[in-house]
């Protein structure tokens, strides 16, 4: 029987799986829920089922998200989690677990310990055969750029739990990083920042609404949003107008470290690539290039044009897709590595 091929993305705060001929069939939380004895532990819930427990869940129930700042933090809790996610793709009428070919987006700069643990999950979920791409690499591909070429462009990925950056070129990374910033960060940042101002107590999910709502770069946006919870000193429930201005306080110097970070990857590039991105530009996804402002904040700070896209947050999984019916591509970016 020939072989079910599949591409994958392990994200902090999203799991996507790709099948050639339906585009993308699953996109959910990368979130567990385990009930029982931790020596003997079932699985209750997962993806948006299991996200939707958090905080909520009782004694002998625990919520694991085993990836964090990018990378796979509990590689027996993810092999679990992506076979269960792989089963929900399957047909109904099946009846033995099909073998596996996966395309896999992997962090840039990963050493060959932490890509071992990757291996072992896909091979924990049921894949029999995995090809590890940089998820940098395939934000490229999903962006239809034309990585192949002599500068092929720069690319940012802001990601829930870290932020990619890399010039591609020739199918591979001239010049890249990963930096421990993220949209993770940023909400945490939000919620203390609400604390201490607003003497507000709030939860991680109210602070990524106020962030995705009325988050801005724009120091002079006059957005706010009514926001409620618990009053730190009086205990009791409270509320308060966090405002568009309150957010570009707290998150735009992450933004402005990212911004120094890829101004360090183009100074490691040489003239002739520089020269191709002064023309091209640098091009921003993931989830955390929504935020209203970045693209004007980061060509003033980087003196190019910057580009966001309408979908940030699918372009690594398209990317992979792609390359699944793109073997001509995948041979050439293989033998970059």
């Amino acid at each position: 029987m020939a072989a079910m091929e599949i591409a994958v993305e392990i994200g902090t705060g999203y799991t996507s799986i790709y099948l050639p001929g339906n585009g993308i069939v699953l996109r959910e939380p990368t979130v567990i829920a385990f009930i029982g004895d931790p020596r003997n532990r079932r699985v209750h819930a997962v993806g948006a089922q299991a996200e939707k427990m958090l905080g909520k869940t009782p004694e002998r129930t625990a919520i694991v998200k085993p990836v964090s700042d990018g990378v796979i933090s509990d590689a027996e809790a993810c092999g679990v989690l992506l076979r269960e996610f792989i089963k929900k793709i399957l047909p109904d009428n099946y009846i033995f677990f099909p073998r596996i070919k996966a395309i896999l987006g992997i962090p840039t700069g990963l050493n060959m310990e932490e890509r071992a643990v990757y291996e072992d999950v896909c091979a924990a979920a049921g894949i029999s055969e995995v090809t590890m791409i940089d998820n940098i690499i395939l934000s490229g591909i999903g962006l239809d750029l034309p990585i192949d070429s002599a500068g092929g462009g720069v690319v940012v990925n802001i990601g829930a739990g870290t932020t990619e950056i890399a010039a591609l070129s020739l199918a591979g990374v001239v010049s890249g990083c990963g930096v421990t910033i993220g949209g993770d960060m940023m909400d945490k940042a939000v919620m203390d920042f609400v604390a201490g101002k607003y003497d507000l107590k709030i939860g991680i999910g109210t602070a990524r609404k106020i962030k995705n709502e009325i988050g801005s770069l724009y120091e002079n946006d006059t957005s706010e949003m009514l926001v409620s919870g618990r009053n730190v000193k009086t205990k009791n429930t409270g509320s308060a107008y966090v405002t568009a201005v309150d957010v570009c306080e707290v998150v735009k110097p992450y933004y402005l470290r990212i911004a120094d970070a890829v101004e360090s990857i183009i100074n490691m590039c040489p003239p002739e690539i520089v020269g191709e991105i002064n023309k091209k530009g640098i091009y921003v996804v993931g989830g955390g290039s929504r935020i209203l402002g970045i693209e004007q904040v980061f060509s003033e700070r980087l003196g190019v044009n910057v580009y966001t896209v309408e979908q940030p947050s699918y372009c690594v999984i398209l990317g992979a897709g792609k390359l699944l019916g793109d073997k001509e591509l995948l041979g050439r970016i293989l033998i970059q590595k």
